[in-house]
């Protein structure tokens, strides 16, 4: 067996220690604790330090190419990681263990340590040392030595055999045309998951009383000097929080109110991206009050929102203006439509009233140096802040809600439908008057489009209008979906979605139909379908995914993506998404509005309907040149990464 016939063996042999050296205080803290317990054999192992090298880079150059959605800290961590599997394999000794440098020991491991040992079996590749679960199961496994998938590289025993079957997965993995690569402990959750590889974990809580928990630490800022991060961590070996925490942070640099339409969200819709992305960024410079009026969705706060909050606010029904409750309530449609066009008000500001304003300052406090509005009809939501000298306002448009009312207008006209597009128009003029009172207001507008800056500077002397990019999505759980030669992805409740599915399924289809001369098949994946949209099920090779919990299923099964869109709003996160799976693009020039892309380069571009279809029939017959956009479109990936984008806001409210 490669594995150490006992504890005083495995403890004898020595260890190795994945540090940076930027931090080497860490390190050298771990060590004093393993050296008090008898692990006096540890080596340390520099690893790719974020803090003064291109991470990513660093990573590309080994061969590992990671998801644009990972931070520059979990690239870091997980290329370093594998280089110790390198080391590993090329030693060609039977195991190693492996610490991370914010490991801390049970002070008792040395009675604790055979016990276990002796339950470990001896086939494992992968023995975790210590273990981190999800509440539901440790409830179920209380057991000292468990096979249930979990997150622990921050102390374990691998085999050489595992390191090397690790090290050719993950290369047959990322040579994919669709692969990115995770955090490696995320990678290895899921091969636990699968049953690819042979591990066991540590498990029972056993935290000593000599040092308290993380639960129990109420400033994160001024922990004691040892904590264990134990909210989901068991087994005789602790993540020791007091290193993993922001020490010596010279503090926030004020107060913010961040006012937003939708919850923060790292996933979901693309509004609720953008929601977590500028949070996120004000977290990092300032204390953040959270106010959010649910306009779209849910008004559910993720418990990471509230983790780093200072407060969160949701407005009430209650507070929303009544009369536009009773336009929506109207059953007569033509009486609805002559109530919203002459309301003065969009139907999106039905909860930018001065009720729900004055409960919001009422519970946040009115003391704050910056109010940070997402989307335009949320600015009256600050008027109680502004009456402050010195309180900055950060506006972010995301895009110009006039002019896609007035496009909406246009299409809902060449369609016959003089209604809704007369109620587009009146929109249009509702937020125009909105913009006209907030924007000369705001000490800095955001725009995720370069070309609405364009516009902006023209229309509002003196503005100071700056690009704030949308976020690429991340990619989500893999799993089934019906394989399809093209696929759209979109909110099929939002009027330019619908517009573009009609349109790809009712004029570019039959043609596309004809120059292949053979079955086509198009998926149409997302959420809130709308009856036209759902009525396209009946056109010939048309097929429908609702609501799925993953579009990476739907992406992983089709040849190509089109985003159909004859509207353009802020830059399309539909592209950024297909382009973060890696699948080659056709779209229009409003769905490339914005975005740092060429025609033929990084996607195809066409807005006729013969265009649309030659431009789909090429990709799909042509496998060379699928494969040279996506190269082309990962470089556009990864400049727009969560990371990224977050720091971007952090610059431009700092």
């Amino acid at each position: 067996m490669p594995l150490p016939a006992s504890f005083a063996e495995l403890q004898a042999n020595g260890a190795l220690m994945l540090h940076l050296p930027s931090l080497r205080w860490r390190a050298e803290h771990s060590l004093r604790r393993l050296h008090d317990v008898g692990f006096r054999n540890v080596e340390l192992v520099a690893g790719v330090d974020a803090a003064s090298q291109d991470a990513r880079g660093a990573a590309a150059a080994r061969g590992w190419l990671f998801d644009p959605g990972l931070s520059l800290e979990n690239i870091s961590y997980s290329a370093s990681m594998l280089g110790i599997w390198q080391r590993i394999v090329d030693e060609d000794k039977p195991y190693r263990l492996v610490f991370e440098d914010d490991v801390l020991p049970h002070p008792d491991i040395d009675q604790l340590g055979p016990i276990y040992w002796d339950e470990t079996p001896r086939d494992a590749d992968f023995v975790f040392l210590g273990n981190r679960m999800e509440r539901s199961e440790l409830a179920a496994r209380m057991d000292r030595v468990v096979t249930v998938p979990a997150w622990c590289t921050h102390a374990y025993v691998i085999t050489c055999d595992g390191a090397r079957q690790g090290l050719e997965r993950l290369r047959d993995e990322v040579t994919r045309a669709d692969r990115w690569l995770n955090v490696l402990d995320v990678e290895l959750r899921r091969w636990m998951r699968e049953g690819r590889i042979r591990y066991a974990c540590w498990n029972g809580t056993m935290l000593p009383k000599a040092f308290p928990r993380s639960d129990d630490v109420l400033d994160p800022l001024d922990p004691p000097a040892d904590v264990a991060w134990v909210h989901r961590d068991t087994g005789p070996f602790f993540q020791n929080y007091s290193l993993s925490s922001p020490l010596g942070s010279d503090g926030p640099a004020g107060r913010a109110v961040f006012i937003t339409p939708v919850s923060p969200s790292l996933q979901g819709n693309g509004l609720a991206i953008r929601a977590g992305v500028a949070f996120k960024g004000l977290v990092a410079r300032y204390d953040v009050d959270v106010v959010v009026a649910p306009v779209y969705g849910t008004s559910h706060i993720e418990s990471w929102v509230s983790d780093l909050a200072r407060s969160t606010f949701v407005v009430p029904d209650a507070c929303g203006d009544p009369l536009l409750r009773r336009v929506e309530s109207m059953v007569s449609a033509s009486e609805q439509q002559r109530a919203r066009l002459a309301y003065p008000r969009p139907m999106a500001s039905r909860l930018s009233t001065r009720e729900a304003a004055e409960e919001a300052v009422a519970y946040v406090g009115d003391d704050v140096d910056l109010v940070y509005v997402l989307r335009l009809f949320m600015a009256p939501l600050a008027e109680p802040w502004m009456t402050r000298d010195g309180t900055r306002l950060v506006i972010d448009l995301d895009e110009d809600d006039a002019e896609v009312s007035r496009q909406i207008a246009r299409l809902h006209r060449v369609r016959g439908d003089d209604e809704a597009s007369d109620i587009a128009n009146a929109d249009a003029a509702k937020f125009d008057s909105i913009a006209d009172e907030w924007i000369p207001r705001a000490s800095t507008v955001l725009v995720s489009s370069s070309p609405d800056i364009a516009n902006l500077e023209v229309r509002y002397s003196g503005v100071c209008a700056k690009l704030l990019p949308n976020v690429v999505p991340p990619t989500g759980e893999e799993g089934d979906a019906p394989a399809a030669d093209l696929l759209f992805v979109a909110d099929f409740a939002s009027p330019p979605n619908i517009d573009g599915a009609v349109w790809l399924c009712e004029e570019v289809l039959p043609l596309l139909h004809e120059r292949l001369a053979g079955a086509l098949r198009l998926t149409l994946a997302g959420s809130n379908l709308d009856p036209s949209v759902a009525a396209l099920a009946r056109c010939p090779g048309v097929a429908l995914v609702k609501g799925p919990s993953s579009v990476t299923p739907s992406y992983r099964a089709a040849t190509v993506a089109v985003v159909p869109l004859r509207v353009s709003g802020g830059a399309c996160l539909r592209v950024l998404e297909a382009f973060s799976h890696r699948r080659a693009v056709v779209t229009t020039s409003h769905g490339a509005r914005g975005l740092p892309v060429r025609d033929g380069h990084h996607l195809l571009v066409a807005d006729s309907v013969d265009g649309f279809a030659d431009a789909c029939a090429r990709l799909l017959s042509d496998t060379a040149l699928r494969t040279t956009l996506v190269a082309n479109a990962v470089s556009v990936a990864i400049d727009h990464a969560r990371p990224r984008i977050v720091s971007t806001v952090a610059d431009l409210v700092d």
